[in-house]
């Protein structure tokens, strides 16, 4: 480009304004200024844009030609600075989050609501897939941030842990001859097992976890959802492997008991993650900001 955009601004101002001096009061600055600018710009493209006569300036047909095309430019530099500034300051774009059913349902929820009722011109865009799936969501553009089930090693993501999780099993009460004493692991993946998809991380974790302790699992039931782990355990159909905190309710009201572990299963952590070395949107740091800050209250 032989000239900066601020000429073709003025200039722009210059042709709608009629005059020099208008165009000086319009831009608030003085008309020499206003003057040497439109000189600057002729010599830079090599021709003449203006014909000065006493009653004010009248475009060249070089001008009118430049004008039509520059007007339009510059319009459109300040349409997209207007909405970028909307979506820095909240009052418009989107922000388009991966995460599981599970997480959805059970942590997800209220901080989408928070972050609508505070930012309701924002788009939000929910895809839900599991941990590997969202993973690669993330990296081809689809999602702006993830909420996944860790550990996720990947050195291209950047990860913030926002909550630790258990992994349980429960059952109800056909299974009541393990409640109330420690059950071997290896006893335990005897009986009638419903775990979630080898899809899953949950599930890639506990397999890891089974490894460790000499036991290949054998699952009758394999489901695609955790709140389905709680419907069919507290029907009896076998003993699941969930996450505590997201089956507390049926834990606690006596629907399911907790079967206790020799050895429990280490604590893991959501986590949410986005793009190593990307810089986020306004919106998706905001949205981070929102979910950190009140699990640091909640600690």
């Amino acid at each position: 480009m032989t000239a900066d955009l601020d000429l073709y601004s003025i200039f722009c101002t210059v042709a709608k304004c009629g005059s020099l001096s208008h165009a000086a009061r319009e831009l608030y600055v003085s008309q020499p200024a206003i003057s040497q600018s439109m000189h600057r710009l002729e010599y830079m493209l090599g021709c003449t844009l203006f014909t000065r006569n006493s009653r004010g300036i009248t475009l060249t047909s070089e001008g009118r030609m430049l004008y039509s095309y520059a007007d339009k430019a510059v319009s459109l530099i300040t349409a997209a600075e207007d909405k970028l500034n909307r979506m820095r300051t909240l009052k418009s774009g989107g922000l388009m989050i991966g995460a599981s059913d599970t997480l959805c349902q059970y942590f997800l929820l209220p901080y989408l609501e928070e972050f609508h009722m505070a930012y309701p011109d924002v788009q939000l865009q929910v895809t839900n897939r599991t941990t590997p799936e969202t993973v690669e969501l993330l990296k081809v553009g689809k999602v702006d941030i993830a909420l996944v089930n860790l550990p996720v090693e990947d050195s291209a993501l950047s990860t913030r842990e926002v909550l630790k999780v258990h992994d349980v099993f429960v059952a109800s009460e056909r299974f009541a001859s393990l409640k109330g004493h420690p059950v071997q692991f290896n006893d335990l993946a005897r009986e009638p097992l419903v775990l979630l998809e080898q899809a899953s991380n949950s599930r890639k974790y506990l397999d890891d976890f089974a490894s460790v302790c000499g036991v290949t699992l054998h699952p009758e039931i394999e489901l695609g959802a955790h709140s389905l782990l709680v419907e069919f355990a507290k029907i009896g159909l076998g003993i699941a492997c969930v996450t505590y905190e997201f089956a507390a309710q049926a834990i606690n009201s006596g629907e399911l008991f907790e079967i206790e572990l020799t050895t429990p299963m280490p604590s893991r952590n959501i986590g949410l993650i986005s793009l190593e070395g990307v810089p986020l949107s306004a919106a998706a740091d905001r949205f981070i900001s929102i979910v950190l800050h009140q699990e640091v209250e909640k600690e």
